[in-house]
Parts: C-alpha cells; structure tokens; sequence
C-alpha cells in the first residue's frame, strides 16, 4: 500500500471512530475529506450514506449509497440503501434490493432481517414473520430480532406469540415498549404500566416513551398522569411539529396577545377538540382544516378561522389544538357545539320522510391507518339491526366502504349528493338531525353526531382507542352518545346483537 492510500486509510478510519462516538458533523467532515482526495472511495460513500440516515436525511442518503453501490455491490451497502429505502416510504424497493442481496447469499440473517421490515412496511406481516424467523434461525443473537418478530406478529394479530417473543428480547427501552404495547392490545393493562415504567427507568427523558405513557394512561381514564407526556406526540415522530417561533401558550389571560390555534391530526379529531376553541378569553384564531370551516362556522361562538394553507395573520403565541386539554383553566363547550344549517336540514327532512326507525350508519374508517386495525366493521354485521321491523338504514357512509353496500344482502338507502360540495359534513350534519340513531363504528362520524348533540351509539372493538376508556358504555365526552364494546378481539356479531336487543320499538 502506497503511503497515501495509507494516509487515506487512516484519515477514514477516523471517521468511523468519530462516527461511532455520535459526533457525526465531524465524522462528515472526515468522510467529505476522503473524498476530497478519492472521490471513488466506495467506503465512504457508504459512511456518508449511513451517516446521512442517521441525521434524518434518506433522499441524501439513497443518492450516496446508489454511488457506493455502483463502485462496489457489497451486501452491506445495499443494507443500507434497503434501510434508506424504507425512511422514504418505498417497502416494495427495498424488498426488491434485500432480495437481490439473497440471491447472491442465501442464508444472510441481515439482509432477512431487512427484508422482514419492508415486508411489514407493505402490510405483509405473515412474510414478515417467516424472514424474522429464519434470520432468528440463522443468527440467534441479531440484535432486535425477537423484537423485529414480536412486532411483526403483533401486527398480525397474534398478540400471545408477539408477547412470548418480545419477553425473549433483551431488555432496552425500545423493546420493553414494544411488549408494552403488545400487553396493552391484550388487555393486561398492569402488566404494560409495569413494563412501560421498566422502559422509563431506563430512558425517563424519551419522548416516544413518554408518549406512550400518555397514551395508557389516557385509555386507563388517568388523565390527570397523562396531559405532560401528550406533549411529547410531536417529538415522539407521531405528529409533525410545526416550525412556529413564538412562544407557546400555556393556558395564562391573553390580555391584548393574540393566540393562533392549529389543527392537527384527523377531521374527528378536530371535531372532538374544537369544543375548547369557545371557551378561551381574548383574541383567537383558528388554522382550521379548509373542509371545516364551514360547518365549525355554524357556532357563532367559534373564533376567527383561517383555512390551512392560507396566509395567516399576526399573532403572539401559539398551541396546537389538541394540546388544550391539558392546557386550558376552564371547561370546554358541552354538547351541542355544532350545528346543522336549518335550510340543510329542512330539506333532508323532507327527503327522508318520518316513516319507520331510522338509522343512519357508518362502518369503515381510513384503511391506511395502522390505528384503523380492528376499528372499522364488516357492514355485513349491520344486518342484525336490519332484521328488526320498521328499521331503515341510510347509509351517512362516504368514500372508502362504500362500495360494500351492493354486497350486504339488506336493504340500505343511500342520499345521493351527501356531502358532494368541497365542504365535509355540511349535509350529513343536517341528516343526522332527520334520523332517530346514528350506529356507527370508530370514525369521525361518531365524533359528529356526538357534537351534534344526536343519539349515536359506537361499537368499539376490545381494547378501543385512548378516548374511548375502558369498561364504562358512556362517554365523558358526548352525553347523547352509548358505547357497545367487544367482549372478546373481533367479536362484532355480539356487539351488534346487544345493540338489536336496545332498539326501541
């Protein structure tokens, strides 16, 4: 070896010390100088590429590793490019590059240890399991692989073996809240506190664990041991922060400051929370949702809104919208706290007539959503309520789900032009006023009806959402609303049998 490639080589091998020391800015400087004198140094564009998913940066990243992998086709590079791969959000390509690893080597534990993660990211958590299983075969002491397995069987719904593999794993913060998790889904609600307390010994400053503290604790109906770690939600990598420099408000008099409130998460979500909006003293703005507005509009005691996307105006301080509960000194606005347009619902009355019971109905949440699993309800279930005489069910169902009505085997009326116009909820508020219940599984049509003040009954599965609690069959926070739950994970034709068993006359 000349004496510069060995200067070259010394130079690199202090960037991977720095590296592995966490000072990663000056292990790029490093890596950046080899490269300097050897732009095809296939190594440290690999580092660099590492480096790059370290701080965030996977489009970076994808870029060098593409580089480092044309000088050099190791397998290890292309790891990395599949783990680049899977922080873009594209699980089928580093499917595809884990694959290609394989061929050449067919028994590599990492690279089926990668595999099984994009195989997850697809929605594919049998074949996740099997490469996690054979990775755990070939190499027992992978780091997180009983882990990596425990979570891929959780996502299939095969939460004993999850908790069983995850009990195997070596105890670290992520991993224990993994198994909290896992235990929370099962119904052993000591055992996560008492495993999440484990992780917080370990970590007590880690937003994601905090977080998920809040979560629990919020389900468990503690509310009081949850709002502080609630504020760890965008930290945590579960909501984008947003990138405001004023300070933010705490819950204090306003004065003459002016306040900006911001949506986050679903249209629910704001339905639900928009009833604090109200109650705050002194100068307010709301960036609302654009497709609420309109109907948020209806209550003159709403602040002033300005759509997202559009300019905002000045303002002094600022709170995203779901952190007033923990914020706020004064009670929000009780039910009703939206309204229906009266000439909307003048007109649906009239369309759907007072004949019979009438139930409005809503089955299927957002897919997409990995908080959807288990929430949404085979509309086929519905048919119990169907069977009763004089029922009517009219569908206040839009866009996703829709398409099980031709196969439900009752009948279902559906308002044509529900809700057509850019504003959401406009005519199914001013249906929900012409029907006598609204039956609906855990969507924002139960948040609706709620802060419409209408009767609405929600069929919830075992271990439901945070703000649904546990045991109690109403809601602290819509009182015109019952809760049907799951006794046993999957079971709906109980739950809508105890419904059938309710209806009036």
């Amino acid at each position: 070896m000349s004496k510069r490639s060995q200067q070259i080589d010394a130079l690199f091998r202090q960037g991977q010390q720095l590296h592995a020391a966490g000072r990663l800015p000056e292990a790029e400087q490093v890596y950046r100088q080899v490269l300097a004198t050897t732009p095809r140094h296939a190594e440290a564009l690999h580092a660099l590429g590492a480096l790059a998913i370290q701080a965030g940066r996977p489009d970076a990243a994808d870029s060098l590793l593409s580089q480092a992998i044309a000088l050099k086709p190791a397998a290890l590079f292309q790891l990395t490019r599949a783990t680049a791969l899977l922080a873009l959000k594209r699980p089928e390509e580093a499917a595809q590059v884990c694959r290609t690893v394989l061929r050449a080597q067919r028994n590599h534990p990492e690279a089926l240890q990668v595999l099984g993660h994009a195989l997850s990211d697809s929605g594919q958590a049998e074949a996740a399991i099997d490469a996690y299983r054979e990775a755990l075969r070939l190499k027992p002491g992978l780091p997180d692989i009983r882990s990596d397995l425990g979570s891929a069987l959780r996502h299939a719904n095969r939460l004993a073996e999850a908790e069983q593999e995850m009990l195997l794993a070596p105890a670290n913060p992520v991993a224990l809240m993994n198994l909290s998790s896992v235990q929370k889904e099962r119904g052993a609600f000591a055992d996560a506190e008492a495993t999440l307390t484990r992780a917080l010994a370990m970590a007590p400053n880690d937003p994601v664990l905090l977080y998920n503290w809040s979560l629990l604790m919020l389900l468990l109906g503690r509310t009081g041991e949850a709002w502080d770690g609630w504020e760890n939600r965008f930290r945590a990598g579960a909501i984008p922060p947003r990138p405001f420099t004023q300070p933010q408000w705490q819950g204090e008099p306003l004065g003459e400051r002016t306040l900006l409130v911001h949506a986050e998460q679903g249209l629910g979500d704001v339905i639900q929370f928009s009833r604090y909006l109200p109650a705050i003293g002194g100068n307010v703005v709301f960036e609302a949702p654009p497709r609420l507005v309109r109907l948020l509009s209806g209550n003159p005691a709403m602040p002033a809104m300005v759509p997202a996307g559009e300019k905002l105006p000045g303002f002094d301080v600022v709170a995203p919208l779901l952190s007033l509960p923990g914020r706020m000194k004064t009670p929000p606005a009780q039910p009703p706290y939206l309204f229906a347009e009266p000439d909307r619902v003048a007109a649906w009355k009239d369309r759907i007539g007072g004949i019979g019971l009438r139930i409005g109905i809503a089955w299927q949440g957002f897919a997409g959503r990995h908080e959807d699993k288990g929430r949404s309800v085979p509309l086929p279930v519905y048919s119990a309520l169907a069977q009763r005489p004089g029922v009517r069910l009219i569908s206040v169902q839009k866009g996703e789900g829709e398409e099980q009505i031709d196969g439900a085997g009752f009948p279902i009326e559906i308002p044509g032009g529900l809700d057509d116009g850019p504003d959401a909820f406009i005519d199914t508020a001013a249906v929900m006023m012409s029907l006598d219940l609204i039956v609906t599984s855990d969507t924002s049509i139960a948040h609706l009806a709620g802060a419409l003040g209408r009767p609405v009954w929600v069929a919830l599965r075992r271990v439901p959402d945070w703000r649904w609690m546990l045991d109690r069959t109403d809601s602290p926070w819509y009182p015109s609303m019952r809760l049907f739950r799951q006794q046993d994970e999957g079971d709906w034709a109980a739950v809508f049998d105890a419904m059938t068993r309710e209806l009036p006359a």
